[in-house]
């Protein structure tokens, strides 16, 4: 459905003399990512609705999909398999943060333990190649400085979450460290 929907607009736009015909290809797929992209926000969305948690829902959502831009990770091969994915994923680590928060006494240390599995994760494997993303060296490189860079960025939003007393955004960060670091740890099992 999205790949007809992605081949219909790139033709009206070269119906319409918008594009050129060499450049059909790369708009499809643009379409198709950006398709793809709504409907996981819309998902996550309706996911932290029915929680009732949109202020951790939007934590889980940037932290979730910045890292895994540049960490890589699993990989669906299908888009209904992915929306799947990417359903079941939110939905545990939106319930898994409510348990979470539950402990606060606990929550600095899950935190500390979830950050350094993430930071292993990223310094042993990002960033994780997949057939339809492969990398050259000097991409690696960039990549994975990203990485720890973004990585770094919710490192410090997490603390300052907890500082803030704002258990549940800062147990929704720990739930999505783990996710991240599982779904990597899964594609490097899967590429081996």
């Amino acid at each position: 459905m999205i790949s007809m929907i992605s081949t219909y607009l790139a033709s009206i736009l070269l119906r319409e003399r918008m594009i050129a015909p060499d450049d059909r290809e790369t708009y499809e797929y643009g379409f198709e990512i950006t398709i793809a992209n709504m409907v996981n926000g819309i998902i996550v969305f309706l996911i932290g609705a029915g929680f009732q948690k949109i202020p951790e829902t939007i934590i889980f959502y940037l932290a979730f999909v910045s890292l895994r831009f540049f960490c890589g990770g699993y990989h669906a091969d299908s888009y209904s398999r992915c929306f799947l994915a990417f359903a079941l994923t939110s939905a545990l680590c939106l319930g898994a943060s409510g348990w979470i928060a539950r402990y606060e006494s606990i929550t600095f240390g899950l935190f500390f333990l979830a950050a350094v599995l993430l930071w292993l994760c990223i310094f042993k494997m990002a960033p994780l190649e997949h057939e339809n993303r492969p990398f050259t060296y000097e991409e690696k490189l960039r990549f994975r400085k990203r990485s720890m860079q973004i990585y770094s960025f919710w490192t410090v939003i997490g603390i300052a979450l907890w500082m803030a007393h704002l258990t549940q955004m800062a147990a929704s960060l720990i739930s999505t460290f783990i996710a991240v670091a599982i779904l990597m740890i899964v594609q490097r099992c899967d590429v081996k």
